[in-house]
């Protein structure tokens, strides 16, 4: 491998519908192959997306792949570990690459290649924000991201700081480990959200998304993390609150999408009940869900008294 300013890390299971268009997105960006290296991690078992992955590969000497048997999130970490570019940046195998999003990164990568500030790329889910917010405390980015900090897609980190984490994937949360690795770094001296949208999501269609227990997962893993940061004094009690606060109200939306819209769903929903009494209890997330439909039907009508007026 030679030195390349930006590693591009993909783990997947091997969907071949999704990982060769997010890879075109990628080098239809017409950037120097020099300054940025793709390496994709493999714990699927599917035949024809190995050979077919080999194949595309021989078409390009920055793209590296790897076969593993690390566990589905775990594979995230196994990505990293690989990586030699200056700046990791982990791409969804879901996610296609925007025009001129590489070059972005690798932007980010040289001009703060000195101080390494912490970045994380929003995606523009943070509605409230602008393009781009710095943080001088560890605590303010926390409260910045609130549960989003949750989210995969937006990581970055540094190689630097990245090998000073334990090589142990014992160490790292089997749901979350990319949130542990966001929050390594707590004593810097910048933290950068770029809330600029530089992916778009393919549709997840009828194809399994995930099938790990979703309601504990949001409702207890995450949430512990996040008291694992108040306990350790990295984050104020205010902070704390307000994440805990904004992630009932992230179950609530998911309650609604699974068990009210019965929408498709790949994910365990079994866990619901044992959440309870943990984080939050049966009544508050039954307060937070009339809540959300309440906010959304009078959007309804509001919208629909606009059409008349017109």
């Amino acid at each position: 491998m030679s030195n390349p300013i930006v590693s591009l890390c993909m783990p997947t299971n091997g969907v071949i519908e999704w990982v060769f268009p997010v890879l075109d997105s990628v080098y239809e960006q017409g950037c120097d192959n020099k300054e940025f290296e793709i390496i994709i991690t493999d714990n699927g078992n599917n035949k024809e997306f190995k050979e077919k992955i080999k194949s595309y590969n021989q078409q390009h000497s920055n793209l590296y792949y790897y076969e593993t048997n690390a566990l589905p999130f775990i594979n995230e970490i196994e990505s990293y570990k690989r990586a030699t570019g200056q700046l990791i940046k982990f791409v969804n195998h879901r996610t296609l690459l925007k025009r001129g999003a590489l070059q972005r990164l690798i932007d980010y990568a040289k001009k703060y290649a000195d101080i390494k500030p912490i970045l994380y790329f929003a995606n523009g889910v943070l509605k409230k924000e602008k393009k781009s917010m710095e943080y001088n405390t560890f605590d303010q980015f926390v409260n910045a991201l609130s549960y989003w900090s949750s989210w995969s897609t937006g990581m970055a980190i540094w190689k630097e700081d990245f090998d000073k984490l334990p090589e142990d994937v014992g160490n790292f949360n089997e749901l979350f480990p990319h949130t542990n690795v966001l929050f390594a770094e707590r004593n810097k001296e910048k933290y950068i959200v770029d809330n600029t949208i530089i992916f778009n999501e393919m549709p997840q269609g009828k194809r399994a998304k995930g099938n790990y227990d979703l309601f504990y997962a949001f409702g207890v893993e995450y949430p512990s993390i996040i008291l694992d940061l108040y306990r350790d004094k990295s984050i104020s009690v205010n902070t704390f609150k307000e994440v805990i606060n904004d992630n009932l109200t992230f179950i609530a939306r998911l309650y609604i999408s699974y068990f009210i819209k019965k929408e498709y769903c790949s994910y365990d929903l079994n866990g619901l009940e044992d959440i309870y009494g943990i984080f939050y209890t049966k009544q508050e997330l039954k307060r937070r869900k009339n809540s959300l439909l309440a906010e959304k039907l009078v959007g309804k009508m509001k919208k629909a008294v606009g059409k008349v007026k017109k």
